[in-house]
Protein backbone atom coordinates (compact mmCIF):
# COMPACT_ATOMS: atom_id res chain seq x y z
CA UNK A 1 0.00 0.00 0.00
CA UNK A 2 2.87 1.94 -0.04
CA UNK A 3 2.70 5.52 1.39
CA UNK A 4 -0.84 5.19 2.14
CA UNK A 5 0.14 2.40 4.87
CA UNK A 6 2.90 5.30 5.92
CA UNK A 7 0.30 6.87 7.28
CA UNK A 8 -1.15 4.89 9.42
CA UNK A 9 -1.02 6.15 13.11
CA UNK A 10 -1.05 9.80 15.20
CA UNK A 11 1.17 12.27 14.43
CA UNK A 12 4.37 12.25 15.35
CA UNK A 13 3.94 8.34 16.06
CA UNK A 14 3.25 7.03 12.16
CA UNK A 15 4.05 3.26 11.56
CA UNK A 16 7.60 4.35 10.43
CA UNK A 17 8.18 5.54 13.96
CA UNK A 18 6.60 2.84 16.03
CA UNK A 19 8.78 0.52 14.06
CA UNK A 20 11.65 2.99 14.49
CA UNK A 21 11.20 2.31 18.43
CA UNK A 22 10.30 -0.98 18.51
CA UNK A 23 13.54 -2.11 16.92
CA UNK A 24 15.68 0.22 19.00
CA UNK A 25 13.79 -1.80 22.08
CA UNK A 26 14.47 -5.13 20.63
CA UNK A 27 18.10 -4.02 19.81
CA UNK A 28 18.11 -3.46 23.20
CA UNK A 29 16.92 -6.87 24.72
CA UNK A 30 19.17 -8.92 22.16
CA UNK A 31 22.10 -8.29 24.23
CA UNK A 32 23.91 -8.07 20.66
CA UNK A 33 24.20 -4.52 20.19
CA UNK A 34 28.02 -4.80 20.81
CA UNK A 35 28.20 -7.80 18.20
CA UNK A 36 27.28 -5.82 15.76
CA UNK A 37 30.09 -3.65 15.72
CA UNK A 38 32.52 -6.07 15.12
CA UNK A 39 31.67 -5.73 11.48
CA UNK A 40 32.96 -2.86 9.78
CA UNK A 41 30.48 -1.72 7.93
CA UNK A 42 28.66 -0.50 11.10
CA UNK A 43 31.77 1.25 12.41
CA UNK A 44 31.25 3.36 9.71
CA UNK A 45 27.87 4.05 9.44
CA UNK A 46 27.86 4.44 13.28
CA UNK A 47 30.10 7.67 12.34
CA UNK A 48 28.06 8.67 9.61
CA UNK A 49 25.08 8.60 11.79
CA UNK A 50 26.58 10.46 14.68
CA UNK A 51 27.79 13.21 12.02
CA UNK A 52 23.38 13.40 10.81
CA UNK A 53 22.80 13.68 14.54
CA UNK A 54 25.45 16.91 15.06
CA UNK A 55 23.96 18.32 12.13
CA UNK A 56 20.74 17.70 13.26
CA UNK A 57 20.39 18.54 16.86
CA UNK A 58 21.08 22.60 16.35
CA UNK A 59 18.19 22.75 14.28
CA UNK A 60 16.16 21.09 16.43
CA UNK A 61 14.50 24.06 18.02
CA UNK A 62 14.82 26.00 14.44
CA UNK A 63 12.56 23.62 12.67
CA UNK A 64 11.40 21.13 14.74
CA UNK A 65 10.06 17.94 13.25
CA UNK A 66 11.24 18.78 10.44
CA UNK A 67 14.89 18.37 11.42
CA UNK A 68 14.29 14.24 12.63
CA UNK A 69 12.12 13.86 9.68
CA UNK A 70 15.04 14.67 7.42
CA UNK A 71 18.04 13.16 9.18
CA UNK A 72 16.05 9.23 9.15
CA UNK A 73 18.28 9.20 5.84
CA UNK A 74 21.12 8.44 7.60
CA UNK A 75 19.29 7.97 11.30
CA UNK A 76 16.83 4.62 9.58
CA UNK A 77 20.35 3.13 9.83
CA UNK A 78 19.41 2.13 12.96
CA UNK A 79 17.08 -0.85 11.47
CA UNK A 80 20.44 -2.19 10.23
CA UNK A 81 21.48 -2.96 13.69
CA UNK A 82 18.45 -3.98 14.59
CA UNK A 83 18.38 -6.76 11.88
CA UNK A 84 22.18 -7.89 12.26
CA UNK A 85 21.79 -8.09 15.80
CA UNK A 86 18.94 -10.87 15.57
CA UNK A 87 20.63 -12.92 12.97
CA UNK A 88 23.49 -12.66 15.00
CA UNK A 89 21.53 -13.71 18.65
CA UNK A 90 19.81 -16.78 16.41
CA UNK A 91 21.34 -17.59 12.75
CA UNK A 92 18.29 -19.89 11.98
CA UNK A 93 15.93 -16.49 11.64
CA UNK A 94 18.17 -16.15 8.05
CA UNK A 95 15.77 -19.00 6.97
CA UNK A 96 12.90 -17.37 8.80
CA UNK A 97 13.26 -14.38 6.89
CA UNK A 98 13.56 -15.73 3.75
CA UNK A 99 10.60 -18.21 4.16
CA UNK A 100 8.55 -14.89 4.81
CA UNK A 101 9.87 -13.57 1.72
CA UNK A 102 9.25 -15.99 -0.49
CA UNK A 103 5.36 -15.62 1.13
CA UNK A 104 5.60 -11.90 0.56
CA UNK A 105 6.74 -12.49 -3.25
CA UNK A 106 3.32 -14.72 -3.54
CA UNK A 107 1.19 -11.84 -2.65
CA UNK A 108 3.22 -8.65 -4.10
CA UNK A 109 4.04 -9.50 -7.33
CA UNK A 110 0.46 -11.13 -8.68
CA UNK A 111 -0.95 -7.40 -7.22
CA UNK A 112 1.09 -4.93 -8.08
CA UNK A 113 -0.12 -4.59 -11.92
CA UNK A 114 -3.04 -3.40 -10.36
CA UNK A 115 -2.56 -1.48 -7.74
CA UNK A 116 0.05 0.48 -9.23
CA UNK A 117 -2.14 1.89 -12.22
CA UNK A 118 -5.01 2.14 -9.87
CA UNK A 119 -2.72 4.19 -7.53
CA UNK A 120 -0.88 6.17 -10.13
CA UNK A 121 -4.12 7.02 -12.33
CA UNK A 122 -6.77 6.57 -10.39
CA UNK A 123 -5.55 8.39 -7.21
CA UNK A 124 -8.45 11.08 -6.73
CA UNK A 125 -11.00 8.46 -6.45
CA UNK A 126 -9.12 5.68 -3.67
CA UNK A 127 -10.71 6.77 0.22
CA UNK A 128 -7.90 8.86 2.34
CA UNK A 129 -6.11 7.69 5.34
CA UNK A 130 -8.18 9.38 8.22
CA UNK A 131 -7.18 12.45 9.45
CA UNK A 132 -4.87 13.09 6.26
CA UNK A 133 -5.05 13.81 2.29
CA UNK A 134 -2.84 10.61 1.62
CA UNK A 135 -4.86 8.18 0.06
CA UNK A 136 -5.17 4.49 1.39
CA UNK A 137 -2.97 3.13 -1.62
CA UNK A 138 -0.32 5.27 -2.64
CA UNK A 139 2.74 3.41 -4.53
CA UNK A 140 5.62 4.95 -6.34
CA UNK A 141 7.40 3.29 -9.07
CA UNK A 142 10.78 3.14 -7.66
CA UNK A 143 9.95 1.32 -4.87
CA UNK A 144 7.85 -1.02 -6.90
CA UNK A 145 10.80 -1.29 -8.97
CA UNK A 146 13.52 -2.07 -6.26
CA UNK A 147 10.91 -4.63 -5.10
CA UNK A 148 10.25 -6.51 -8.60
CA UNK A 149 14.31 -6.42 -8.95
CA UNK A 150 14.70 -7.90 -6.00
CA UNK A 151 12.17 -10.63 -6.95
CA UNK A 152 13.81 -11.17 -10.36
CA UNK A 153 17.31 -11.89 -8.75
CA UNK A 154 15.71 -13.93 -6.09
CA UNK A 155 14.78 -15.86 -8.76
CA UNK A 156 17.71 -15.98 -10.89
CA UNK A 157 19.81 -17.02 -8.14
CA UNK A 158 17.89 -20.07 -7.14
CA UNK A 159 16.33 -19.43 -4.55
CA UNK A 160 12.69 -19.40 -5.88
CA UNK A 161 10.82 -21.62 -8.61
CA UNK A 162 8.41 -18.94 -10.30
CA UNK A 163 5.12 -20.17 -12.02
CA UNK A 164 3.52 -18.72 -14.98
CA UNK A 165 1.28 -16.55 -13.51
CA UNK A 166 4.13 -15.29 -11.12
CA UNK A 167 6.20 -14.90 -14.18
CA UNK A 168 3.69 -13.05 -16.28
CA UNK A 169 2.82 -10.25 -13.31
CA UNK A 170 5.91 -9.70 -12.98
CA UNK A 171 6.52 -8.64 -16.56
CA UNK A 172 3.37 -6.71 -16.62
CA UNK A 173 4.61 -5.07 -13.45
CA UNK A 174 7.95 -3.92 -15.06
CA UNK A 175 6.20 -2.72 -18.29
CA UNK A 176 4.10 -0.56 -16.07
CA UNK A 177 6.59 0.90 -13.89
CA UNK A 178 8.93 1.47 -16.89
CA UNK A 179 6.50 3.60 -18.65
CA UNK A 180 6.01 6.26 -15.90
CA UNK A 181 9.88 6.43 -14.14
CA UNK A 182 13.28 6.23 -15.93
CA UNK A 183 14.95 5.38 -13.01
CA UNK A 184 12.33 3.11 -11.84
CA UNK A 185 13.02 1.13 -15.09
CA UNK A 186 17.25 1.54 -14.41
CA UNK A 187 16.33 0.37 -10.91
CA UNK A 188 15.04 -2.72 -12.37
CA UNK A 189 17.00 -3.26 -15.75
CA UNK A 190 20.84 -2.54 -14.00
CA UNK A 191 20.76 -5.37 -10.76
CA UNK A 192 19.09 -8.20 -12.76
CA UNK A 193 21.52 -7.51 -15.91
CA UNK A 194 24.15 -7.86 -13.11
CA UNK A 195 22.65 -11.13 -11.37
CA UNK A 196 22.35 -12.85 -14.45
CA UNK A 197 25.58 -12.29 -15.67
CA UNK A 198 27.01 -13.08 -12.28
CA UNK A 199 25.48 -16.69 -12.20
CA UNK A 200 26.16 -17.06 -16.02
CA UNK A 201 22.86 -16.95 -17.76
CA UNK A 202 24.04 -14.79 -20.02
CA UNK A 203 22.47 -16.07 -23.31
CA UNK A 204 19.04 -15.96 -21.66
CA UNK A 205 19.81 -12.92 -20.94
CA UNK A 206 20.81 -11.97 -24.86
CA UNK A 207 17.34 -14.09 -25.73
CA UNK A 208 15.45 -12.03 -23.66
CA UNK A 209 16.51 -8.83 -24.65
CA UNK A 210 16.93 -9.69 -28.15
CA UNK A 211 12.83 -11.00 -27.93
CA UNK A 212 11.96 -7.69 -26.12
CA UNK A 213 13.69 -5.26 -28.42
CA UNK A 214 11.34 -7.12 -31.22
CA UNK A 215 8.54 -7.07 -29.68
CA UNK A 216 9.23 -3.21 -28.66
CA UNK A 217 9.56 -2.22 -31.76
CA UNK A 218 6.88 -3.93 -33.27
CA UNK A 219 4.53 -2.53 -30.77
CA UNK A 220 5.61 0.83 -31.33
CA UNK A 221 5.55 0.99 -34.99
CA UNK A 222 1.54 -0.55 -34.52
CA UNK A 223 0.84 2.20 -31.89
CA UNK A 224 2.24 4.70 -33.77
CA UNK A 225 0.25 3.89 -36.61
CA UNK A 226 -3.14 3.95 -35.01
CA UNK A 227 -3.08 6.20 -32.24
CA UNK A 228 0.02 8.25 -32.37
CA UNK A 229 1.70 9.73 -29.75
CA UNK A 230 1.21 13.06 -27.61
CA UNK A 231 4.35 14.00 -25.11
CA UNK A 232 2.81 13.90 -21.47
CA UNK A 233 2.88 17.65 -20.11
CA UNK A 234 4.30 16.79 -16.68
CA UNK A 235 6.12 13.30 -15.70
CA UNK A 236 2.37 12.41 -13.95
CA UNK A 237 0.30 12.47 -17.09
CA UNK A 238 2.73 9.71 -18.80
CA UNK A 239 0.60 7.14 -19.77
CA UNK A 240 1.44 3.27 -19.97
CA UNK A 241 2.27 2.64 -23.70
CA UNK A 242 5.00 1.37 -25.87
CA UNK A 243 5.86 4.92 -27.39
CA UNK A 244 6.08 5.98 -23.60
CA UNK A 245 8.85 3.28 -22.95
CA UNK A 246 10.70 3.91 -25.60
CA UNK A 247 9.99 7.32 -25.30
CA UNK A 248 11.96 7.48 -21.28
CA UNK A 249 14.75 4.78 -23.19
CA UNK A 250 15.60 6.96 -25.28
CA UNK A 251 16.25 9.57 -22.52
CA UNK A 252 18.36 7.47 -20.74
CA UNK A 253 20.82 6.54 -23.49
CA UNK A 254 20.46 9.95 -25.52
CA UNK A 255 18.14 12.45 -26.28
CA UNK A 256 14.62 12.74 -25.34
CA UNK A 257 11.76 14.50 -25.61
CA UNK A 258 10.89 18.06 -23.93
CA UNK A 259 9.08 17.16 -20.71
CA UNK A 260 11.86 13.99 -20.34
CA UNK A 261 14.75 16.30 -21.00
CA UNK A 262 13.16 19.20 -18.70
CA UNK A 263 12.95 16.84 -15.39
CA UNK A 264 17.02 15.83 -16.67
CA UNK A 265 17.66 19.21 -16.56
CA UNK A 266 16.34 20.44 -13.92
CA UNK A 267 17.51 17.86 -11.49
CA UNK A 268 20.83 18.70 -13.37
CA UNK A 269 20.64 22.72 -11.87
CA UNK A 270 19.39 21.92 -8.85
CA UNK A 271 22.55 19.66 -8.05
CA UNK A 272 24.64 21.80 -9.90
CA UNK A 273 23.52 24.70 -7.21
CA UNK A 274 24.25 22.39 -4.30
CA UNK A 275 28.17 21.22 -5.08
CA UNK A 276 28.57 24.97 -5.73
CA UNK A 277 27.30 25.83 -2.45
CA UNK A 278 28.73 23.16 -0.88
CA UNK A 279 32.25 21.65 -2.83
CA UNK A 280 32.98 24.99 -4.02
CA UNK A 281 31.04 27.29 -1.05
CA UNK A 282 30.58 28.40 2.38
CA UNK A 283 29.06 24.56 3.88
CA UNK A 284 32.37 22.24 2.60
CA UNK A 285 32.47 21.28 5.88
CA UNK A 286 28.90 21.31 7.48
CA UNK A 287 26.62 21.42 5.11
CA UNK A 288 23.80 23.74 5.78
CA UNK A 289 21.77 21.10 7.99
CA UNK A 290 19.15 18.84 8.73
CA UNK A 291 16.04 20.86 8.86
CA UNK A 292 16.13 23.63 6.66
CA UNK A 293 13.71 23.67 3.03
CA UNK A 294 16.49 23.16 0.44
CA UNK A 295 13.81 24.01 -2.81
CA UNK A 296 12.73 26.85 -0.72
CA UNK A 297 16.83 27.74 0.24
CA UNK A 298 17.78 27.19 -3.42
CA UNK A 299 14.60 29.17 -5.01
CA UNK A 300 12.60 26.38 -6.83
CA UNK A 301 9.80 26.02 -4.25
CA UNK A 302 7.27 28.52 -2.26
CA UNK A 303 7.35 28.20 1.66
CA UNK A 304 3.72 28.58 2.00
CA UNK A 305 3.28 25.46 -0.66
CA UNK A 306 0.83 22.86 0.11
CA UNK A 307 3.29 19.91 -0.41
CA UNK A 308 6.62 21.79 -0.17
CA UNK A 309 9.69 19.85 -2.10
CA UNK A 310 12.73 19.21 0.49
CA UNK A 311 14.35 16.86 -1.28
CA UNK A 312 16.78 17.59 -4.84
CA UNK A 313 15.82 13.97 -6.10
CA UNK A 314 18.94 11.99 -5.45
CA UNK A 315 20.42 10.27 -2.14
CA UNK A 316 23.94 11.35 -2.20
CA UNK A 317 22.75 15.08 -3.17
CA UNK A 318 20.83 15.35 -0.38
CA UNK A 319 23.45 14.02 2.31
CA UNK A 320 25.75 16.31 0.39
CA UNK A 321 23.82 19.53 1.03
CA UNK A 322 22.92 18.73 4.54
CA UNK A 323 25.88 17.33 5.92
CA UNK A 324 28.76 18.79 3.69
CA UNK A 325 31.51 17.28 2.45
CA UNK A 326 32.42 14.89 5.53
CA UNK A 327 28.98 13.27 4.90
CA UNK A 328 29.03 12.40 1.89
CA UNK A 329 32.54 10.55 2.24
CA UNK A 330 31.29 8.83 5.10
CA UNK A 331 28.15 7.79 2.84
CA UNK A 332 30.25 6.90 0.34
CA UNK A 333 32.72 5.08 2.86
CA UNK A 334 30.06 3.52 4.13
CA UNK A 335 28.78 1.72 0.67
CA UNK A 336 32.08 0.72 -0.68
CA UNK A 337 32.84 -0.96 3.00
CA UNK A 338 29.43 -2.42 3.08
CA UNK A 339 29.38 -3.68 -0.84
CA UNK A 340 33.27 -4.71 -0.59
CA UNK A 341 32.47 -6.96 2.17
CA UNK A 342 29.55 -8.58 0.99
CA UNK A 343 30.90 -9.55 -1.97
CA UNK A 344 34.60 -10.73 -0.35
CA UNK A 345 32.16 -13.16 1.28
CA UNK A 346 30.22 -14.10 -1.80
CA UNK A 347 33.25 -15.18 -3.87
CA UNK A 348 34.63 -16.78 -1.00
CA UNK A 349 31.58 -19.22 -0.72
CA UNK A 350 31.39 -19.53 -4.39
CA UNK A 351 34.89 -20.90 -4.32
CA UNK A 352 34.02 -23.23 -1.60
CA UNK A 353 31.54 -24.62 -3.12
CA UNK A 354 28.74 -23.18 -0.70
CA UNK A 355 26.64 -22.15 -3.53
CA UNK A 356 23.27 -21.27 -1.74
CA UNK A 357 25.03 -18.87 0.52
CA UNK A 358 26.42 -17.59 -2.52
CA UNK A 359 23.21 -16.57 -3.96
CA UNK A 360 21.69 -15.14 -0.77
CA UNK A 361 24.78 -12.71 -0.67
CA UNK A 362 23.87 -12.23 -4.73
CA UNK A 363 20.37 -11.62 -4.15
CA UNK A 364 20.60 -9.22 -0.86
CA UNK A 365 23.25 -7.37 -2.57
CA UNK A 366 21.67 -6.53 -6.06
CA UNK A 367 18.27 -5.67 -4.03
CA UNK A 368 20.57 -3.14 -2.48
CA UNK A 369 21.32 -1.98 -5.46
CA UNK A 370 18.38 -1.38 -6.93
CA UNK A 371 18.08 0.81 -4.02
CA UNK A 372 20.59 3.11 -4.28
CA UNK A 373 19.87 3.26 -8.17
CA UNK A 374 16.28 4.55 -7.41
CA UNK A 375 17.58 6.92 -4.81
CA UNK A 376 20.10 8.57 -7.47
CA UNK A 377 17.29 9.66 -9.03
CA UNK A 378 14.20 9.79 -6.84
CA UNK A 379 13.07 10.69 -3.53
CA UNK A 380 13.12 7.34 -1.56
CA UNK A 381 15.91 6.95 1.25
CA UNK A 382 14.39 10.03 2.69
CA UNK A 383 11.14 8.35 2.94
CA UNK A 384 10.06 5.24 5.19
CA UNK A 385 8.62 3.72 2.40
CA UNK A 386 12.02 2.45 0.87
CA UNK A 387 14.34 3.95 3.21
CA UNK A 388 13.13 1.15 5.78
CA UNK A 389 13.35 -1.73 3.08
CA UNK A 390 17.10 -0.48 2.55
CA UNK A 391 18.38 -0.26 6.04
CA UNK A 392 16.67 -3.29 6.29
CA UNK A 393 18.18 -5.19 3.85
CA UNK A 394 21.78 -3.40 4.73
CA UNK A 395 21.66 -5.45 8.12
CA UNK A 396 20.71 -8.55 6.48
CA UNK A 397 23.55 -8.01 4.83
CA UNK A 398 26.21 -7.50 7.38
CA UNK A 399 24.58 -10.38 9.99
CA UNK A 400 24.74 -12.77 6.81
CA UNK A 401 28.35 -12.00 6.40
CA UNK A 402 29.15 -12.01 9.85
CA UNK A 403 27.23 -15.29 10.05
CA UNK A 404 28.81 -16.92 7.24
CA UNK A 405 32.49 -16.47 8.80
CA UNK A 406 31.58 -17.34 12.08
CA UNK A 407 30.06 -20.65 10.72
CA UNK A 408 33.15 -21.51 8.24
CA UNK A 409 34.76 -23.32 11.28
CA UNK A 410 31.35 -25.39 11.86
CA UNK A 411 29.97 -28.22 10.50
CA UNK A 412 28.77 -28.83 6.53
CA UNK A 413 25.54 -25.74 6.47
CA UNK A 414 23.53 -24.49 3.40
CA UNK A 415 20.62 -22.10 3.31
CA UNK A 416 17.53 -24.19 2.15
CA UNK A 417 13.80 -23.65 2.58
CA UNK A 418 14.21 -25.01 6.04
CA UNK A 419 16.52 -24.58 8.69
CA UNK A 420 21.01 -24.01 8.42
CA UNK A 421 21.17 -27.38 8.80
CA UNK A 422 23.89 -29.18 10.56
CA UNK A 423 25.12 -25.89 12.07
CA UNK A 424 26.19 -25.11 15.19
CA UNK A 425 25.37 -22.29 17.54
Amino acid sequence: MGKGFAYWGYRPLFVGEIAFLAGVFVLLRSGCLLAVFASGPSLVLAVAMGWALLRTFPYLDIYGFDALRDSVILVYGVFSFVVAALLIEDFRRIDTVIGYYRKFLDIYVPVVPILFPLSFYFADYIPDVPGTDVGLIWLGAGEVATHLAGAAVFVLAGLRKPTPIWTASLIAGVVVISAVSRAAFLAFAVPVTLAALAVGKVRPLLAVVATGAVLLAASYAIEMSISGYQEARVSTERRISVAQIVENISSIVGQGGAQTEDTTQWRANWWRTIVDKTVHGPYFWTGRGFGVNLAVEDGLARANSERPLRSPHSAHMTILARAGVPGLVLWVAFLAAWFGTLLRAMVQAHSRGHTEWAALMLFIACYVSSCIINASFDVALEAPMQGIWFWCLIGFGIGTTMLYRYLLGQDEYEVGTGALKHAHE
